[in-house]
């Protein structure tokens, strides 16, 4: 029998806000990840409060290691196992008071009510005195977090130790960015019209943008909003999509009628950029059938046709026609630490053992992946990562073991040049964290 999830004992249909942002971080604090349980608990919450919800669950998962520490000084007693909800709930209280700075008259009664919510009526006392006891001391609890870089910096001390390392310079400008709220940019389908074409029609709409300076069919918007709603979206006029990404589509370069792969491809962006920008044929794999849902539902609205194919790209005698590939687009699986800012709870569940098995996956997908492709074919790998282990010092070691292979001078005003590709880093207002090496095969 599975695991029950930590939402099947909801009292009643829909929940408060509060309630479903405490359960979220509770599953994060078990070990699920946002995309896992947070799907289910906006369809429970009023569709007026899920922007609240989405912000105080990400809000808590982005400042976790500060607020983690706060509330252990606060609690006289620790909670047990079977009440991390109510822990759960106690760092989402002192989110509100600490990083956004809610008057407490705002914040601590409408937090501890949710006990009642929880069926935990007896927690009321004590989350009400963390709360308050946090208004009244904040002023000589908060000196000591920032002392320490993982409570001040809201970071896992590995990750911190790692990056320090790799960016001596630009470290504590990663660690800021990762904590900031990311921007929203757009990717235009050039198949239905022109980028300034489109900025036109934001402006007639009085929507506030601007061109990406990197990607040449990007935009950002000046604030967020409901996509669906925008002009054309329904259409496929437009995607959303961040700016380092759509760089993988433009750095392949499709051309008609070439066979390209995409190789872990849910949930689809990338597929769907390549294909606006070419007639190709274009097979869009992954080994997980309960993505490639999204990527039928982006291929869709965009009305735009791939070959999606469920399989492990590690063994290509199980799906490969034997056709070799023009051009291969590898975004391999990684730690994902260039998109922290999108996905906090990645500060939560990682671990530094990851990254060393996560090296060893990738070197396994690129001899894969390069089997596949035929003479005189490219290979873009990229990752979301800012770590070299995961990208620079990944290919060096690839490319030193393979003798028909050249790397590709990668000379572009973005990102930061390696000794083998390029790494884009967290940008304020801009694009996220992304790496790329582009490699083509000896004929």
């Amino acid at each position: 029998m599975s695991a029950p999830s930590p939402w099947d004992n909801a009292r009643s249909t829909v929940l408060s806000a509060r309630r479903a942002a405490a359960t979220a971080v509770s599953a994060v604090m078990a070990g699920q990840s946002l995309n896992q349980c947070l799907p289910p608990l906006e369809d429970k919450v009023e569709a007026a409060d899920r922007g609240f919800l989405r912000d105080l669950t990400l809000g808590s998962c982005r400042h976790f290691q500060r607020l983690n520490a706060l509330s252990k000084i606060l609690l006289k007693n620790p909670f047990g196992p079977e009440d991390q909800d109510l822990h759960a709930l106690l760092i989402i209280g002192l989110y509100q008071l600490a990083i956004q700075g809610k008057a407490p008259h705002a914040a601590v009664h409408a937090t501890v009510d949710v006990c009642e919510e929880l069926g935990k009526g007896y927690a009321k006392p004590v989350i009400n005195a963390c709360l308050r006891r946090y208004g009244r001391e904040y002023e000589s609890l908060l000196p000591p977090l920032d002392d320490n870089p993982v409570t001040a910096t809201s970071h896992p001390k590995w990750l911190v130790k790692m990056l320090t390392k790799a960016w001596p310079q630009q470290w504590p400008d990663i660690l800021q960015q990762n904590n900031e709220r990311p921007p929203l940019c757009l990717r235009v389908n050039i198949r239905h019209g022109s980028r300034a074409d489109y900025l036109e029609r934001l402006q007639a709409e009085g929507i506030e943008a601007r061109p990406a300076p990197y990607s040449d069919v990007g935009i950002y918007l000046a604030e967020s909003c409901d996509v669906t709603q925008l002009p054309g979206f329904a259409d496929g006029d437009v995607s959303v999509q961040d700016e380092a990404a759509q760089l993988a589509a433009q750095l392949l370069a499709p051309q008609d009628g070439e066979r390209i792969l995409d190789a872990c491809a849910a949930p689809g962006g990338k597929t769907c950029a390549l294909l606006e920008r070419a007639a190709a044929r274009v097979v869009a794999l992954d080994i997980e059938e309960s993505r490639l849902g999204r990527v039928h539902e982006n291929l869709a609205r965009l009305q735009l046709t791939a070959d999606v194919v469920c399989a492990d790209m590690a063994t290509p005698a199980s799906w490969w026609d034997g056709e070799p590939f023009d051009a291969i687009l590898l975004d391999a699986p990684c730690s994902a630490t260039g998109v922290i800012r999108r996905h906090p709870d990645i500060k939560m569940l990682r671990r530094r053992e990851d990254i060393e098995q996560l090296a060893v996956l990738q070197a396994s997908l690129l001899a894969s992946a390069w089997s596949l492709l035929k003479p005189g074919g490219r290979l873009l790998y990229a990752t979301c990562s800012v770590l070299p282990q995961e990208n620079s010092e990944q290919i060096r070691r690839f490319a030193d073991a393979t003798h028909d292979l050249t790397l590709q001078k990668l000379d572009f005003s973005w990102g930061n040049p390696c000794n083998a590709g390029r790494q884009l880093l967290p940008q304020q207002g801009g694009h996220d964290g992304f790496y790329y090496a582009l490699m083509t095969k000896a004929e």
